[in-house]
């Protein structure tokens, strides 16, 4: 607890320095910390920002893959851009019976396919992960055990709403995709050991695993285990490869949703729009765009994105990798998207207007159910659901007390549709430029 508290710490100092959000904050406090060997049963345990990134992170360190200019396990941040780095994603759904809508945004590579980008990745490590799939619980059990004994430290997929320690509301259960990785089984305690960004590993009854691993059908009981490996690869050649598929996965996809064309189509839709996807339409003024415009702020803040839709982690990437190949036009990059990352940011906060108390008070709680995710685990549980439930009265509370009047959102609408804009223009140039870089690359 007290190196938890520690770290707590740092988040927080630096938040007050340089008026980072919490996401931002801790990005960097976590990307410069050494790694410490924690407990026996977890040696490679790594706090991390994006969820498949630090699974990754941990199952080649385990496995003995090291980064050629460093002797150490990979960064963060040098692994997110060699997967392929950021992407974009942008989905609205409306339900006219239930008056509901949501909206979702996505920054990270191959972010509809959790399993392709893990399998991508290691291919371009020359790595053959071991993945084993099944149906009973009881052989998922078995199935588990025999990783561990054989590899060690596996990823396995998970519903999220099933995770205690998350302490999220039923109405999700079934839809919360996600990653974790196992340490390992304790069997006197009837608890496995866990990693899921967290600062420290995490605590899990047998039972509770067991249902998460079981929830969501397609996914269902999947472990992805990485044999003691050696990389033929050099680092020039991981970087241009996670460069290109990068560049590749922002345009070249079966829908445009899936491309930063959709960043354009969403700025249209914003504001004025007559198409049958206008926000006019679909996020009316109370619980549907209160839903909305949480929405935008919870995917490019907290949604496992490291805050900035995935862009400054992208940038932090493209900075350690012109160090260490001496590539200059990948710090000119790199400065691109961290500019883009404090955009997408500033999008973000403009979602949720500071002087509208509501919104102001939601945006804290967001911000304090991820210190206490992340930093506290599950002595936290009781305030984390706490947390959850004042979240959802206050959405309750929009259908009748919508803070903006109706001429109110039409102006916050009008306001974000520029700023979407401008976004949309800057990933466009942003591409161009890496496109640059990589025909450069030599």
């Amino acid at each position: 607890m007290a190196a938890r508290k520690h770290f707590k710490q740092l988040v927080r100092a630096r938040m007050q320095k340089t008026g980072e959000s919490y996401a931002a904050a801790r990005r960097q406090v976590i990307g410069q910390a050494q790694h410490r060997e924690g407990e026996p049963a977890a040696p490679w345990h790594f706090p991390g920002s994006i969820a498949l990134t630090t699974a990754l992170r941990v199952l080649l360190a385990n496995a003995g893959v090291r980064a050629p200019h460093t002797g150490a396990p990979y960064s963060e941040a040098m692994l997110f851009g060699i997967a392929g780095g950021i992407g974009a994603g942008v989905f609205s759904f409306l339900y006219e019976k239930e008056n509901f809508a949501s909206f979702f945004l996505a920054g990270r590579h191959s972010w509809q396919d959790d399993f392709a980008y893990l399998r991508q990745a290691c291919e371009r490590f020359d790595i053959e992960p071991v993945v084993n799939e099944t149906v009973s619980a009881r052989a998922a059990e078995k199935a588990l055990r025999a990783a561990l004994a054989q590899y060690g430290p596996c990823i396995a997929w998970v519903d999220l709403t099933h995770l205690p320690y998350r302490a999220m509301l039923a109405e999700g259960i079934g839809s919360g995709y996600h990653v974790i990785t196992i340490y390992g089984v304790d069997d006197e305690q009837g608890t496995a050991l866990i990693g899921d960004l967290s600062d420290e590993p995490l605590s899990i009854s047998l039972a509770d695993l067991a249902a998460a691993r079981a929830r969501i059908k397609k996914q269902k009981n999947r472990l992805l285990s990485i044999p003691t490996s050696v990389s033929s690869k050099d680092l020039a050649t991981l970087v241009r490869e996670g460069l290109e598929a990068c560049q590749r996965g922002l345009v070249n996809q079966r829908m445009k949703n899936f491309t930063l064309d959709a960043f354009r189509v969403w700025a249209e839709r914003m504001h004025g729009s007559k198409d049958k996807e206008s926000w006019e339409r679909i996020f009316t003024r109370g619980p549907r765009l209160w839903r909305g415009l949480t929405s935008i702020y919870i995917f490019i803040e907290y949604y496992g994105t490291g805050g900035g839709l995935c862009r400054p982690i992208f940038a932090d990437f493209l900075t350690e990798a012109a160090g260490a190949l001496d590539k200059p036009a990948l710090s000119s990059l790199s400065k691109r998207y961290a500019d883009l990352g404090r955009g997408w940011s500033e999008l973000a906060d403009a979602a949720l207007p500071d002087d509208v108390p509501l919104f102001r008070k939601a945006k804290a709680l967001y911000e304090r159910k991820a210190e206490l995710t992340l930093g506290a685990g599950p002595p936290a549980v009781e305030e984390i659901r706490g947390i959850w439930a004042k979240l959802a009265e206050l959405e309750c509370q929009s259908a009748d007390q919508f803070p903006l009047s109706e001429a109110e959102c039409a102006e916050l609408r009008a306001n974000l549709q520029p700023r979407i804009m401008a976004l949309y223009q800057g990933e466009v140039a942003a591409h161009a430029a890496l496109e640059a870089a990589i025909a450069s690359y030599g």
